[in-house]
């Protein structure tokens, strides 16, 4: 696997980033063009940003910079084709855009910290994500600078974590001040803790596992669909446990898991739970051939 830990020049991704570096490409132009930021009313090094963004969110093909499928689906597509939720009104869309940077892989921090290291420290800080990351490089043989990796768990933290968002905020004003795009899922918690010598106090952060009522069942399943290595059955101990899979990319507890199990199976034809004999999974009847149509029955009910 390769590891990038750089790329947003220290901007974490803001509201309304996305559709503003995705209209802006629909409209064909480049980010290297010299009039970039005049047009993106931002500085040179937020373009880069904007544009490092977009591919960590999977919106856009990251050789090319052409819009993908789903960037077309959420914020308006070619033609006459309505955006699902254009200015990301709806937090459904923020945890869809959540998975996405975490599955993409194209900014390790976020697949790392949710797939792996939240499951080694369940409380932790700077300095342990730190030894983390260096204890990884030398295990896959790679190197890192401390402070690439600082500088990266702090846009980290500035993306989750609201208290770090708001810190020196001027206005509320949210594409205007330094709120994160996903701070509104509130993931990531902190609590202060005495230093060793009982002089101070350091932050410690939490991602605590919950049923996570607010995710719709349907992006279970989205996941699902979006996994090539998924068959036509999967078992409840990986879909709990294993990289990738829901409850480790949406901090999500088995109570959780089983309440959007138990409203997919009730919801779709195709669907079936089996727990009998010691053996408990989600089997499918036939699996859908297009994943995109899962978004599209939550976004654009039948009914409406």
């Amino acid at each position: 696997m390769k590891y990038t830990f750089s790329g947003h020049d220290s901007f974490q991704c803001r509201l309304l980033w996305l559709k503003k570096g995705y209209d802006y490409l629909r409209e064909g132009r480049s980010f290297t063009a010299d009039d970039a930021p005049v047009v993106l009313g931002v500085g040179n090094n937020m373009v880069r940003a904007i544009k490092h963004w977009l591919r960590a969110f999977g919106l856009v093909d990251e050789t090319t910079d052409t819009p993908t499928k789903l960037a077309d689906l959420i914020f308006g597509g070619r033609g006459t084709v309505a955006p699902f939720d254009a200015f990301l009104e709806d937090n459904a869309t923020l945890w869809l855009l959540h998975y996405q940077l975490v599955k993409t892989r194209f900014a390790s921090t976020y697949w790392l910290i949710f797939n792996e290291f939240r499951k080694r420290k369940i409380e932790f800080t700077r300095e342990d994500y730190g030894r983390f990351i260096e204890q990884k490089g030398r295990e896959e043989g790679f190197s890192i600078s401390p402070k690439s990796i600082a500088d990266d768990f702090g846009v980290f933290l500035k993306m989750y974590h609201r208290g770090i968002a708001e810190r020196g905020a001027k206005t509320k004003d949210r594409e205007d001040s330094f709120s994160g795009i996903l701070t509104e899922l509130n993931l990531v918690h902190s609590f202060p803790r005495k230093t060793e010598d009982g002089k101070g106090e350091i932050p410690v952060y939490v991602i605590t596992p919950s049923d996570r009522d607010d995710i719709p069942a349907d992006w279970i399943l989205y996941c699902l669909l979006d996994s090539p290595s998924i068959g036509l059955s999967v078992s409840l101990e990986t879909l709990e446990n294993d990289p990738g899979m829901p409850c480790a990319v949406f901090a999500m507890n088995r109570a959780g898991l089983r309440r959007k199990i138990e409203q997919l199976v009730s919801q779709y034809d195709f669907l079936t739970y089996n727990d009998q004999a010691g053996v408990r999974e989600l089997q499918f009847r036939e699996k859908p051939a297009d994943k995109y149509q899962v978004l599209r029955d939550y976004y654009v009910p039948a009914n409406v």
